[in-house]
């Protein structure tokens, strides 16, 4: 079956062009006065298109709020907020316009490392929104988009959104991208494979998770892929602790920078610059913090994180809660490297799911709970491979060490890496929890999931973390 470009439909064209035109300097030559002028306008729009579809209409009428009491974001708290739970409930017919033609739509839906992944729709205009952001981002790096040869390590798995975009969104785009300067590699493909790839490819830059950079930096060091000479690497999908980092970075002499994509952001919702800050796309999403009672939190202070996104078709997404992610929020922040924008102090601190809850009642977000990168620094080895943190009961906490058997006999011994490591965590954790530091050869996936394994795992469920916080 031929399928036409989309872009040869007026009504797509257009409006494609005017976001590619516009979208990639906004943040940056706009005013925070006129982007917040810009956010209210978009807010307006995806109200009143969001009372179209019956899972927000019937919300909104439930919380008594109607599409003409929203005039812009200070309004935005009048309106309820919805949950994963809410979109897989109300999944296919409920989450989408009562006129949507799903035939002119794409499913797109999480990893779900949880066990049951968000579905929702999203289509051509969509994604093309979503890309100013990339767009965006390479323009702040002074990498030319057009003639930039990138590489993106992915999950190209059936209703993923990297699978989604490569078939039906940027196989039409050859009037500004050659296809030629794109490479998509699936994230199972055998790392040795992938580097072989990547050498033939040249990219400029790579985009994959952190686990991935660090087995690339792994081989590199070895003397695999020495070819390989990106202008900048970046990564998201998982947490990036400050060991991966430098192991990295030194391996291929470049920067590895963070980028927080989301299904159902469906673009990059924020960005860290070369100065190290995570900025927010603003003119695209705004974000709160809420606490566990669901009430917001004021700037600064460390919350669950509420999505707006202020723009796009099929699935609306307004107040959604279910990113599940920690963070703390910083407004209209100066930066150094020119920008002024909502900035994400610290960057994202992980999934709520992951939190490290203690006997003491101290609870740290996986982001804060990496303690590896001070020990290897003090010795100056990359003698550790890979790591990983797990919680198995409130008081009992293993921390598994892969060892690079290359460098096991340089520098200071295992042994002596391995008592450090367990003095740090003992001292964070305290002497109510027994700290055990084990070498293993390799530290696999969760079960179910497609990604590289997480840094943080805590098998603790959260209510009996609260259960330990109420009685700490």
């Amino acid at each position: 079956m031929i399928v036409m470009n989309p872009l040869l439909n007026p009504k797509i064209m257009f409006p494609f062009l005017k976001n590619y035109i516009l979208d990639s300097g906004r943040l940056i030559s706009s005013t925070p006065k006129k982007i917040q002028k810009y956010k209210d306008k978009a807010l307006r729009h995806m109200v009143k298109f969001a009372y179209n579809v019956p899972l927000y209409h019937d919300r909104y009428k439930e919380a008594g709020v109607h599409p003409s009491d929203i005039h812009g974001i200070k309004d935005l708290r009048k309106l309820p907020m919805i949950t994963k739970d809410d979109i897989r409930q109300n999944f296919p017919d409920k989450i989408v316009p009562t006129n949507f033609n799903k035939n002119n739509g794409h499913v797109i839906c999480t990893g779900g490392t949880t066990g049951k992944p968000v579905c929702l729709y999203t289509n051509f205009l969509t994604i093309g929104k979503g890309l100013s952001t990339t767009i965006r981002e390479l323009k702040l790096l002074k990498i030319n988009p057009k003639k930039t040869r990138s590489v993106h390590i992915g999950n190209f798995n059936q209703y993923r959104i990297d699978l989604v975009a490569r078939d039906h969104f940027y196989k039409h785009l050859k009037l500004f991208y050659s296809d030629k300067n794109i490479l998509n590699i699936d994230v199972n493909t055998p790392i040795l494979e992938m580097i072989e790839n990547l050498e033939k490819f040249n990219p400029d830059i790579i985009i994959s998770y952190p686990a991935i950079f660090q087995h690339l930096a792994f081989f590199r060091r070895k003397g695999k892929g020495k070819n390989i000479k990106p202008k900048t690497c970046w990564t998201g999908g998982a947490m990036l602790d400050d060991y991966t980092r430098k192991y990295v970075e030194e391996a291929f002499g470049t920067r590895l920078l963070n980028i927080y994509p989301s299904v159902e952001a469906c673009g990059d919702i924020a960005f860290e610059c070369l100065k190290g800050k995570w900025h927010v796309n603003d003119d695209f999403y705004h974000l709160e913090a809420m606490d566990e009672n669901g009430e917001i939190l004021d700037p600064g202070k460390r919350g669950h994180l509420v999505i707006t996104r202020l723009w796009g078709y099929a699935t609306p997404i307004i107040r959604y809660t279910g990113m599940d992610d920690w963070v703390k929020l910083l407004y209209d922040v100066k930066c150094d490297c020119g920008i002024c924008s909502t900035v994400i102090k610290n960057g994202v601190e992980g999934r709520m799911r992951a939190n490290i809850v203690l006997p003491s009642g101290k609870v740290f977000p996986p982001g804060a709970f990496c303690f590896i990168e001070p020990v290897v620094s003090k010795y100056k080895t990359f003698k550790i491979k890979q790591y990983q943190v797990v919680q198995k009961k409130i008081d009992e906490i293993d921390v598994l060490l892969v060892i690079d058997d290359d460098l096991r006999n340089v520098g200071p011994s295992v042994e002596t890496i391995m008592k450090e490591v367990e003095a740090i965590y003992q001292q964070k954790s305290g002497p109510d929890v027994k700290i055990t530091v084990k070498e293993v050869k390799e530290i696999k996936p969760e079960k179910g999931s497609s990604k590289p394994p997480p840094i943080v795992v805590s098998h603790i469920k959260i209510d009996e973390g609260y259960k330990v916080l109420e009685n700490a």
